[in-house]
């Protein structure tokens, strides 16, 4: 109290305090580093390991499972996925959301050398990718018809180099750098006719492409050194290069004789990118850790354009993903709804209290606002979605304490004293209810901070900002508003001036407490009623992130042809670029783009995966409401026109990405009973409406030729299996034999044959590396076609398919998993286990824990009930006024046509500390008037019409702070902002009829009791009396 008398007196020293945290404030916004949403991706790394010639079934045994038994030894660890595919093993380890990053994988890479020895001989050195959830910050395309892929990236190259001293840049990437090699291409007919092989001419090859010092000449004048050039320096140097003689001419024999060399790029590239149809090379960028990537990106923007005035005309440069602008929009779009919330609380204020009361009240907005960000700031809280949001929700708050200690000055002002006797005893009176009303809303939210997983790293922000955000107005309304009121506050014209509203609400209120048991009766009826209205509410998880992007995953039916697999992308391209909302589109071919969006699942690398990024306007036509509309509009149109694989539209998720709303995890050890299992879930799921894209994940069996050694043959004819393996491997794969040094840059020297049929296969000589003597292949091997998986998946060590189906607008999930589940349940699946794993397991799981932190919100708030009205009764009375909130979230829900989301629960567990704080403010001034003398009933109109103008200029106030954030379609903050608006509209409305009727039947009958009590012991006592007179009278 002595802090609060001190500023009282010393208000010039107040406004500059005021004035420098303001400053400050807003100096730490401009500062504090941005995104666009809160980073929840949990840590995860990729081991690869390949082990050429495997199937997938021995990788499956031999390597995958090894690794997986090996990664469950780390810190921190949560679970492992792996594909098992030809030749290839591929094991992602996941990590906690807690976990330590750096000592998890240095602990991975240490087991992972320390199991090196238990892998199968020819295995190579695994690679590990600790970088597998790492967000570009920036995805720039370098495209353009007349240029080559060398071309593309040799600018790719300069623009990295250029860009790369911008300050806050950690790194650039490039990808789809096509790789060039010079090909020697062994024609079979030709090579046959000479006593040489295939492996032969590799290693003619690399002993004739030799660089080795010569050493140097002791001469008179000194030594001088000797340089003999022994690599090759033309592609005619390697034509030209002998390989053997004829034995029947004696000729010799060039490699240009047998076989046909030049430079092209690899066929067997891994990863190819377009941009709009065009071959493009894509540059990613990475922000360095808690920088302000607004700024940076400004700078970027500004280089970039100095690199572009540069570079040829026909070289398109285009930003495909660029987060400074995401994120500088997505802050721009929720600081503009924060101002204009300023704005609404402003003129609520304005109207409510005139414009000199007005102005001190809402000053608290600024500075509370900027006390939060410089505590921001302090704690390393960024500025993102969740935070700016958070200062929506806490901006009615703000001013909650400052309107009801302005009040109260204003009242001892009117009764005539000086402002700074109005303030010092308006703080005397009502310091302890506004402290417990600060305590209880922090109480509120504070145990949203307890939700565990992906879920509460991405909520904590909210609960954190609103904390920090209702600790400051408390702070400013102790101390700064009693300074500035006592300083500008005037005596009212019409103080007694009673308003049509407040007398509406004393007319209800003086019915209600003549019949308290009809107005108890109607209000549990409204109740009931809505929670059952509640039940026809769908129910959500997250809604899809708001942004501009679909993306489309694409899967080829041909297994190792990335050439199809380019083909099936043009099919999806052409069809993107009939759609007038699509702007641009980005493709990669051969696996999945760089990870452009916090929560996009993981591609793994495959020749027959691919992924088209579509940036989106619907402004364009104006023909669909939402992305998803669009996007259920794009898969229509794929699926009647896509043939030789699927291509599947997704949207961008929240928080905790899932893949489809209905997901579930099929395991067992016999696949053949999963795939049966999944193929019967798959015909039930599409008999359910309201279903799209019902698909699984499960590898499909790809034919194979194999070839059989007869061992015996074989080394009857002097062959070793070596010989067969090795030669057969060239002839097929190819084999980097040598490098061609040209102008500082390396290129591989491949020699493969021309070998395209079973019969030229079979033709194929092989040589003996015993007797050097030639053999047929077909004289010592069989070669049969067999079929096998091309890939087996484990989730968490067991063998799994995972079934997918989106659902349709209009429909939800929880309905169609109900269906389903019912269903399945008359199908007999043979053993096979059905994991539930989609948006229904994540809901129940996700509403759980924030049920148990609504619990935990309403325990703390009764405990600080209890200890401020010492009482086990009133915190019941006061806490009447949550299910009346309850009333007017299930009708905003309904009339925003928005489902019962985990933000929408959220903005319910919101409510409560604010519904309380106002049933507070209510029951300290019903008690006040019953301690002066005046009746139960009495004191509840009292205690109305005081506490009216207070009550509802703070329940306006948070109301209007939160409309634009209501009315801006977001799909994400929508629902909290509505529950928030409309069950505090009802509390509101209610809380002045309902809790004082509550509270007067309650207390009525607690009097009566007491005074029928006394009563009692009176009568006893007097009978007691009578007794002993007619005793002395006898």
């Amino acid at each position: 109290m002595r802090l609060i008398k001190a500023a009282i007196k010393n208000k010039k020293i107040v406004l500059v305090l005021v004035a420098i945290a303001i400053i400050s404030g807003f100096y730490c916004y401009y500062i504090i580093p941005k995104q666009e949403s809160p980073d929840v991706s949990s840590p995860a790394a990729m081991i690869t390991t390949i082990y050429p010639g495997a199937s997938s079934s021995d990788i499956e045994k031999l390597v995958s499972k090894k690794i997986e038994d090996k990664v469950e030894e780390i810190s921190g660890f949560d679970y492992v996925e792996s594909y098992s595919q030809n030749s290839a093993s591929i094991v992602i380890v996941n990590l906690n959301n807690d976990a330590d990053k750096d000592k998890a994988w240095r602990e991975l890479r240490d087991k992972i050398k320390d199991l090196k020895s238990e892998l199968p001989d020819g295995c190579e050195e695994s690679q590990i990718d600790t970088k597998l959830t790492e967000t570009a910050g920036m995805i720039i395309s370098i495209s353009g018809k007349n240029y080559t892929y060398e071309q593309l990236g040799n600018y790719a190259d300069d623009i990295k180099k250029q860009l790369s001293s911008v300050s806050g840049i950690s790194r650039f990437d490039i990808e789809g750098k096509q790789k060039k090699q010079v090909k020697v291409e062994v024609y079979l007919s030709k090579i046959n006719k000479y006593p040489i092989s295939i492996e032969d001419v590799c290693s003619v090859l690399k002993a004739q492409n030799i660089d080795i010092p010569s050493g140097s000449l002791n001469l008179a004048s000194g030594k001088i050194k000797v340089k003999t050039p022994g690599a090759f320096t033309s592609i005619q140097d390697i034509q030209n290069t002998i390989v053997g003689v004829s034995s029947t001419t004696g000729e010799t024999v060039k490699i240009k004789d047998i076989a046909k060399v030049a430079m092209d790029y690899d066929d067997d590239s891994d990863y190819k990118y377009t941009n709009n149809g065009t071959n493009a090379v894509l540059l990613s960028g990475y922000f360095q850790d808690n920088k302000n990537i607004v700024l940076i990106g400004n700078d970027t923007t500004k280089k970039l354009d100095e690199i572009k005035k540069q570079l040829p005309k026909d070289l398109a440069v285009d930003q495909v993903i660029f987060q400074p602008k995401d994120v500088n929009n997505s802050v721009s779009f929720f600081m503009k709804n924060l101002k204009e919330g300023v704005i609404l609380v402003v003129i609520v204020v304005l109207i409510g209290m005139g414009i000199r009361n007005a102005l001190v009240v809402s000053s608290v907005i600024p500075i509370s606002i900027g006390m939060s960000f410089l505590v921001m700031y302090v704690l390393g809280i960024k500025i993102q979605q969740m935070s700016t949001t958070a200062l929506i929700i806490a901006l009615g708050i703000l001013v909650d304490d400052a309107i009801v200690i302005g009040d109260i000055i204003q009242v001892g002002i009117d009764e005539g004293m000086t402002g700074d006797e109005a303030g010092v005893k308006g703080i005397n009176k009502l310091f302890v209810p506004v402290f417990t009303s600060t305590l209880i809303i922090v109480g509120a939210f504070l145990p949203l901070l307890t939700i565990p997983g992906a879920v509460g790293e991405f909520l904590k922000t909210l609960p954190q900002v609103v904390i920090i955000c209702v600790t400051c107005s408390y702070i400013s309304a102790l101390l700064i508003t009693p300074a500035m009121s006592s300083l500008a506050f005037k005596k009212s014209k019409s103080a007694d001036k009673e308003s049509k509203i407040r007398k509406m609400f004393h007319k209800l209120l003086t019915y209600g407490l003549g019949n308290k048991k009809k107005v108890i009766i109607a209000a549990l009826a409204v109740f009931i009623v809505s929670v059952g209205i509640a039940q026809t509410l769908g129910m959500q998880f997250f809604p899809r992130a708001d942004k501009d992007i679909v993306y489309v995953d694409i899967t080829n039916e041909k297994v190792e042809d990335i050439n199809s697999t380019s083909n099936l992308v043009k099919q999806v391209e052409d069809v993107l670029k009939s759609q007038k909302e699509i702007t641009s589109y980005t493709s990669a071919i051969g696996g999945g783009m760089p990870r452009f969006y916090i929560t996009l699942p993981t591609t793994t690398p495959a020749k027959d995966t691919a992924q088209i990024l579509a940036n989106v306007d619907l402004t364009k036509t104006k023909k669909f409401e939402s992305n998803q509309e669009l996007a259920e509009h794009v898969q229509d149109v794929l699926d009647a026109k896509i043939s030789g694989g699927t291509a599947t539209v997704k949207l961008l998720e929240v928080a905790e990405p899932i893949g489809s709303p209905v997901r579930l995890r099929l395991t067992g050890d016999d696949l053949d009973k999963v795939y049966a299992a999944s193929d019967k879930i798959q015909q039930q799921l599409k008999s359910i409406p309201g279903t799209s894209n019902v698909r699984d994940d499960a590898a499909k069996k790809t034919y194979e030729y194999e070839v059989n050694i007869d061992t015996a043959k074989a080394s009857s004819l002097g062959l070793l299996k070596s010989d067969v393996l090795k030669q057969i491997n060239i002839a097929l794969k190819g084999y980097s034999s040598s490098v061609y040094r040209k102008n500082g840059s390396e290129y591989d020297i491949l020699v493969k044959t021309n070998i395209s049929t079973v019969k030229e296969l079979e033709n194929l000589q092989i040589k003996s590396s015993v007797t050097e003597n030639k053999v047929l292949l077909a004289q010592v091997a069989s070669i049969a076609l067999n079929s096998e998986l091309d890939q087996i998946k484990h989730y968490k060590k067991d063998k799994t398919i995972t079934v997918y189906s989106d659902v349709k607008t209009g429909y939800n999930s929880v309905d169609v998993e109900n269906a389903l589940s019912s269903k399945l349940s008359k199908i007999d699946l043979d053993g096979v286990k059905v994991i539930y794993d989609g948006e229904k397991y994540q809901i129940e799981k996700n509403f759980t824990s924030l049920a148990l932190a609504g619990v935990l919100t309403i325990l703390i708030i009764y405990i600080l009930l209890f200890i401020q009205f010492k009482s086990f009764i009133q915190p019941l009375v006061i806490m009447c006024s949550l299910p009346l909130s309850l009333i007017g979230v299930v009708i905003g829900l309904l009339v925003f046509r928005m489902p019962l989301s985990l933000t929408a629960v959220m903005g319910i567990i919101s409510l409560i500390g604010v519904v309380i704080r106002n049933a507070i403010l209510l029951i300290e001034y019903i008690i006040e008037g019953r301690s002066e003398g005046l009746s139960i009933d009495e004191a509840c109109l009292h205690a109305v019409s005081q506490r009216f103008r207070p009550i509802i200029l703070s329940s306006a106030a948070t109301i209007t702070g939160i409309i634009p954030l209501a009315f801006s379609k977001s799909a994400l903050f929508g629902p909290m902002s509505v529950t928030i608006m409309f069950g505090l509209l009802t509390a509101t409305f209610l809380t002045f009829i309902v809790v004082p009727v509550v509270y007067s039947l309650v207390n009525t009958k607690l009097e009566g009791k007491k005074l029928g009590k006394a009563e009692g012991l009176v009568t006893d006592k007097a009978k007691y009396i009578i007794d002993k007179l007619k005793d002395i009278k006898k």
